[in-house]
């Protein structure tokens, strides 16, 4: 039984990738994107696959996705599931002493990450994101609207 609990909550660090991609609201051609020209969505889903993925990869998706590339290396099933349960029991109004600060250890991690703080960072990114994209919706429907008046010139 013990043998299985640690198979289980083993590090899969191409899921982690995955995991804080969706977090952050990525598609796979998205965080291509972001870490450059030679990146592409079979590329991102290839390294995903990985249990074990290259640190110089981990490096680069680390700074793609703006997060510490300890949670890529380190964040277990079980230290999800530690992470989300402190929500759901704050949510719930059941907060134990264990849980009650936003300052949480979490395993395999050697050190403390304050959630509050995280949550911030990662809306900041998010609206940072959102900002891009609404620029690039607002230049891409500027371009539209020239061609238009282009085919309406010629054709009459």
């Amino acid at each position: 039984m013990n043998g299985t609990r640690n198979n289980e909550f083993r590090v899969h660090q191409g899921k982690n990738v995955q995991r804080f991609r969706e977090m952050l609201g990525l598609r796979q051609e998205g965080l291509a994107e972001l870490m450059g020209s030679e990146w592409n969505q079979k590329r991102i889903s290839l390294v995903e696959a990985k249990e074990v993925v290259e640190e110089h990869i981990l490096l680069l998706v680390a700074d793609a996705l703006k997060i510490p590339v300890e949670v890529l290396e380190n964040f277990t099933e079980e230290a999800a599931i530690n992470y989300f349960n402190t929500f759901v029991n704050s949510a719930n109004g059941s907060v134990n002493s264990d849980n009650a600060s936003s300052t949480i250890n979490i395993s395999g991690f050697g050190g403390k990450y304050n959630l509050v703080d995280q949550l911030i960072e990662a809306m900041e990114n998010l609206k940072m994101l959102y900002g891009k994209n609404t620029n690039l919706y607002e230049r891409l429907l500027s371009v539209e609207r020239e061609k238009i008046e282009i085919l309406s010139a010629k054709l009459g």
